[in-house]
């Protein structure tokens, strides 16, 4: 199978690599690290007997997304959004956020971000994600 033929396949689909050096876009890249990240920590969280977490990609029929929906009890629990460096959150993510008023944050590769857009946090992404078990 070529890379057209992989490309025909999975148009709709979102692949993550454990491999991820080999992606060569940056933001997929990038994207690609953090879902490795919240995987990790959604494991840990589950074995650790806080509560049965998933994580999930969000998309609806107007074919807005946000990268990753965390579900607690399956339910909705936290949506993230990832951008090298954009520091503004982006309008599928608030309007996500305003329609399942849940907590949201925006990852940004960029150094030294750190603020609030209403109840949006937007934070560079290894600072929020080192709290994380």
């Amino acid at each position: 199978m070529d890379g057209k033929d992989f490309k025909k396949y999975f148009k709709r689909k979102k692949v993550y690599l454990f491999n991820y050096p080999v992606i060569e876009d940056e933001a997929a890249r990038f994207e690609n690290i953090i879902a490795l990240e919240l995987l990790r920590a959604v494991q840990m969280w589950k074995d650790t007997g806080y509560g049965n977490f998933s994580l999930h990609y969000l998309r609806d029929k107007n074919k807005q997304e946000v990268d990753f929906l965390i579900a607690k009890n399956n339910k909705p629990f936290l949506l993230i959004e990832t951008k090298l460096s954009e520091d503004a959150p982006s309008a599928s993510l608030i309007n996500f956020q305003d329609n399942l008023d849940i907590p949201a944050i925006q990852l940004v590769k960029k150094e030294e971000v750190k603020k609030f857009y209403k109840n949006i946090l937007i934070i560079t992404a290894h600072r929020w994600l080192s709290a994380l078990p």
